[in-house]
């Protein structure tokens, strides 16, 4: 939904497409990745993070993908409406960013909100999957980025769910509802409670945030 950029985002473009290419085609060799990294194969698991006050009470989501086969590996983004409208033409800024890296790299990129502050994020869910893939999550974002912006059926949450659902095709139907026309925090709340296989949501603080 509509957010503004005026936190940390522009900063993190220096983790974006041509780093996560590298890591996620193959250019990257072993050696690059974070010293004791595992590479245990670990299954997928997806997770939205929920900025309550965002979009003026309307909420705001952010998701995350889980590297199935190397559990300390995760990309995650949002869009966070660079225009900060109710429309953005397709091929325009709409936003969008993405990153990649560990758990705890992932917690500085989407900072917890301790003390209700507007633009952090207050709680977070999860699912898991059979298992996951990452570039086919990779190209999703890559086409969202691209194609605007639209305040009820092109927004941070359907983005975020077009995502999902090309990452893991156990990711449909009743399990992960459209969120067409649904307000972010109804969906993160009312909808996913309802949905098959979602945790229950946590707490997003900086002492918390289990993976």
């Amino acid at each position: 939904m509509i957010r503004s950029l005026t936190r940390a985002s522009r900063r993190r473009a220096a983790f974006t497409v041509p780093l996560l290419t590298a890591v996620l085609f193959g250019a990257a060799s072993p050696a690059v990745l974070p010293a004791g990294q595992a590479r245990a194969a670990a299954g997928g698991r997806v997770c939205f993070f929920q900025d309550a006050e965002g979009a003026s009470g309307a909420g705001h989501i952010a998701w995350a993908v889980r590297d199935p086969k190397n559990s300390g590996h995760w990309i995650w983004g949002a869009t966070e409406n660079a225009e900060g409208d109710s429309y953005t033409e397709p091929g325009k800024p709409n936003g969008s960013w993405i990153a990649g890296g560990t758990w705890a790299k992932l917690r500085t990129s989407l900072k917890p909100d301790s003390g209700r502050r507007k633009g952090l994020y207050d709680h977070y869910r999860c699912a898991d999957t059979p298992g996951g893939d990452l570039r086919a999550a990779q190209r999703t974002y890559e086409n969202m980025k691209a194609n605007g912006y639209q305040l009820t059926h092109n927004n941070c949450l359907t983005k975020a769910v077009a995502i999902f659902r090309k990452y893991s095709p156990s990711l449909g139907g009743s399990r992960l509802p459209d969120g067409e026309a649904t307000p972010p925090n109804r969906y993160f709340g009312a909808v996913l409670n309802k949905a098959p296989g979602w945790e229950k949501a946590h707490l997003y603080t900086p002492a918390r945030g289990r993976k």
